[in-house]
């Protein structure tokens, strides 16, 4: 015989439901949930215990599992099969006895399997999956989307100075406004983020004011038109003076 064998044969016999009663009754009185306990030997050879609780328990009911009672189960166990001691598991149920465990040996049923709907895998052979033929039909049969027009666009490299076109009375007023200030202040200005048909509206306008040079700078979507003064005006130069203390003049 092996050492826990021995150990188990040695140890002296312990009534396991005295022991299992005494424990559950300090628990419940402890919880202030009173019950009554009845006993009964399970098939399986475990102790069958049902609680009945004299009120209503949160969570807690007839011929359901719980939490709490999972928990009060795990712990009265624990307690009871110590090391070194017969072992006997105890079930609770509320309400009634519990439903005795399966045996280790006995397996769940396997389920059956559904056949699956999908269809063939691809590169099957034509014709494999029936359930692709009217996926098929269906795609043929849909009407073909009509082609989206192509947009107008004119190109990056377009030269405004030759674009003809015809000039809005409110650009050709701003572009004569950028153009005489260019010339007034001496300073430079630049129109950013415009198309070339506006680029090309605002040179049409410039054209005749003496003492400003109107060009076109940058590339693609950074393109901008550009006055620039033919005599630039230096920007004043700025002095500062930290101010005054007076408690460091006292």
């Amino acid at each position: 015989m092996s050492a826990d064998a021995l150990a188990v044969a040695a140890a002296p016999v312990v009534d396991k439901r005295a022991q299992v009663e005494r424990l559950l009754c300090d628990i419940f009185s402890l919880m202030q949930y009173p019950a009554t306990l009845d006993f009964q030997d399970a098939t399986d050879g475990a102790l069958a215990v049902a609680v009945h609780f004299q009120g209503e328990v949160p969570g807690v009911q007839a011929g359901k599992k719980s939490s709490l009672v999972d928990s009060i189960q795990f712990l009265v166990n624990k307690a009871v099969n110590r090391p070194n001691t017969e072992r006997r598991w105890v079930t609770l149920g509320v309400g009634g006895f519990p439903e005795p465990r399966p045996a280790q040996g006995q397996r769940q049923p396997a389920v059956q399997a559904v056949p699956s709907e999908r269809p063939a895998a691809r590169g099957a052979a034509p014709g494999a999956g029936p359930q692709q033929r009217p996926q098929r039909q269906a795609q043929a049969a849909r009407p073909a989307l009509p082609a989206r027009p192509s947009r107008p666009s004119t190109p990056a490299s377009v030269d405004e100075a030759s674009l003809q076109v015809p000039v809005d009375p409110t650009m050709e007023r701003l572009g004569k406004l950028l153009a005489e200030k260019a010339v007034k202040f001496g300073r430079h200005y630049a129109v950013l983020k415009t198309s070339p048909e506006e680029r090309a509206q605002l040179l049409q306008a410039s054209k005749g004011i003496a003492g400003v040079t109107v060009k076109t700078e940058g590339e693609s979507y950074l393109k901008r038109l550009a006055f620039v003064a033919q005599k630039p005006t230096p920007m004043p130069k700025m002095t500062f003076s930290f101010p005054v203390d007076l408690d460091d003049e006292e």
